[in-house]
């Protein structure tokens, strides 16, 4: 919520826009209103290179913190010091991002294997990138406080297991539409709901198949399909189309197993 001027990997002063901070009061509204899990807020960071240093609002951040009680993402660190990390880590934010610092170093990588090798190719040119952004995360998960975290978190997570919801059915005397134009218009407005990985349609291979159709709709996880059930273009799609068109419908929900 809120707005940060500048633009990723770019100067700041190029995109300067004007920052709206965001609002104690609006955030928790949001939060309370949509659930998430984490929120981005402005509090005075800059998206790209700037010229000096960010004045960030420590007060707003602290509001926005016990206002809210979920995880913080600031946007725009690219930039800053250490003391301003550790004062954002301090107050919920648990989400940096840093892509124009990362960037740059990806690029001081290559510029510095060019000078070695100018008629390097391409691959020869960024073969010090990925260490040389590893060495860079590394420094970074040090300096936030993450650093050998791992398998405490891993113990306050729960494994992401996707769901597959499977369905196989004929197709009625009655339908009026046609079993072509049924399963494409499915398929395009069930790959488009929030959730959805994957949307396959199918038809038996065997004549004499007891259930002639089956659709096959992949999850990110139990509470994407749970919310999928509720989605209205999927109730539309139910009620107007696929059950005026469908007989011998059955339904089976699978968890993925480890």
């Amino acid at each position: 919520l809120g707005y940060v001027a500048g633009r990723e990997g770019e100067g700041a002063e190029q995109h300067p826009g004007e920052t709206a901070f965001t609002l104690p009061s609006e955030a928790k509204a949001y939060v309370d209103r949509t659930g998430v899990d984490f929120l981005a807020v402005s509090i005075g960071t800059v998206q790209g290179r700037m010229n000096g240093r960010a004045k960030l609002d420590y007060a707003r951040l602290k509001q926005l913190n016990q206002s809210v009680n979920i995880p913080l993402v600031i946007h725009g660190g690219s930039g800053l010091n250490e003391d301003q990390f550790h004062k954002l880590t301090s107050n919920g934010v648990a989400k940096i991002d840093y892509y124009t610092a990362l960037s740059d170093v990806a690029a001081k990588a290559m510029r510095k294997r060019s000078k070695e090798n100018p008629k390097g190719s391409f691959t020869d040119l960024k073969k010090d990138v990925k260490a040389a952004i590893g060495n860079e995360a590394q420094r970074c998960l040090r300096q936030w406080g993450s650093a050998g975290r791992a398998a405490e978190i891993l113990e306050r997570c729960e494994p992401w297991l996707s769901v597959e919801h499977l369905i196989v059915h004929n197709m009625s005397a009655h339908s009026t539409q046609s079993l072509d134009s049924l399963m494409s218009e499915g398929k395009r407005i069930l790959s488009q709901i929030p959730g959805v990985r994957e949307v396959f349609t199918g038809e038996a291979t065997e004549e004499n198949s007891k259930y002639s159709f089956c659709w096959s709709v992949r999850f990110t996880h139990k509470a994407a399909l749970d919310s999928f059930r509720e989605h209205q273009d999927f109730d539309s799609f139910l009620k107007k189309q696929f059950s005026p068109s469908v007989s011998d419908l059955i339904c089976i929900d699978y968890q993925e197993k480890i």
